[in-house]
């Protein structure tokens, strides 16, 4: 009567879902699966020889073994790329410490002569006026503006206790005389100039004489020696030496100054004539020295008249 009528039908609460039923059934597979590990787990531990499972990893290492050495074998060009690019970034680490480091010898291959020039210069310094006190200078100029001739500027002044009309010379000889001198420079006036006349002496007999500038500079320059005594016969391969000026300025004594090439033809109402070649090439100085302190010597002993018996 009630279907007739419309009613809904009543529905049977007894009877479970679908939903409920996949629930309980993918519980029972899990518990089951969990089982079935533990089991396997509990056999492969035992490590016994004839364990169910070793087919089980045999059939494994036959499906995922060249699965794997695929992999290894694509990964190696890869590792052996960022290999290369190592061992490159570290070859050009190298190539620049060492082209530095050629860089840096070279350098030094080229100032190593200068350098030994200028210590074998130092040492002839000491050989050539081993009794005064030296002041060492550089030459840093050619010329200059005043009204000298033939003159170098030197790095040397009155801060280093350089004064005008002291003696310069290098390891060769007698170069000059300082004419004028700044804090930090002095010029100095060359042996060549025409108005350069220098006292020297003859090693040979110890005759006197005066050496006289010609204006000429370089290699092949010379000078004009006069000697004072009218008898006196200069030869070719005498040494001349400064005979030194009162005070020792301009002059120091026995700085050698140059050697006799030729012999004027005779006497000359002032004395024998003669040309004499320089020790000190004044177009190659470099390192000079400026004598700044007097002789180094113990006091003169008194000679009285009975001294001699």
């Amino acid at each position: 009567m009630l279907k007739e009528l419309g009613a809904p039908p009543t529905k049977n609460v007894s009877q479970p879902t679908d939903g409920a039923g996949n629930v309980r059934r993918r519980r029972i597979v899990l518990a089951l699966l969990v089982l079935a590990s533990l089991a396997l787990i509990t056999l492969d531990a035992r490590r016994s020889p004839g364990s169910p499972v070793d087919p089980v990893r045999e059939a494994a290492a036959a499906v995922f073994g060249p699965l794997q050495s695929g992999v290894t074998s694509a990964r190696l060009p890869v590792d052996d790329l960022r290999d290369r690019f190592a061992d490159v970034d570290r070859l050009t680490t190298e190539n620049e410490r060492l082209k530095a480091e050629n860089e840096r010898l070279a350098a030094q291959l080229r100032t190593t002569d200068y350098v030994r020039h200028r210590v074998a210069e130092l040492d002839r310094l000491l050989k050539v006026a081993p009794d005064y006190r030296l002041t060492p200078a550089r030459v840093i100029a050619i010329g200059s503006a005043q009204s000298f001739n033939h003159t170098v500027t030197i790095d040397a002044g009155t801060a280093d206790g350089v004064r005008a009309d002291m003696t310069v010379l290098n390891g060769d000889g007698l170069v000059g005389r300082v004419v004028r001198v700044t804090r930090a420079t002095a010029t100095v006036l060359l042996i060549g100039d025409r108005n350069s006349t220098v006292g020297g002496r003859l090693n040979s007999t110890m005759a006197l004489g005066f050496v006289s500038g010609r204006g000429e500079i370089g290699s092949d320059a010379g000078l004009d020696y006069r000697l004072v005594d009218l008898k006196a016969r200069p030869k070719v391969g005498d040494r001349i030496v400064t005979w030194g000026s009162r005070g020792g300025t301009p002059y120091v004594p026995g700085v050698p100054i140059g050697v006799i090439t030729a012999v004027g033809p005779g006497q000359g109402p002032m004395g024998s004539t003669a040309v004499v070649k320089p020790y000190a090439d004044p177009s190659r100085i470099d390192t000079v020295a400026v004598v700044t302190g007097p002789v180094a010597r113990a006091p003169r002993a008194a000679v009285s008249p009975g001294s001699g018996r």
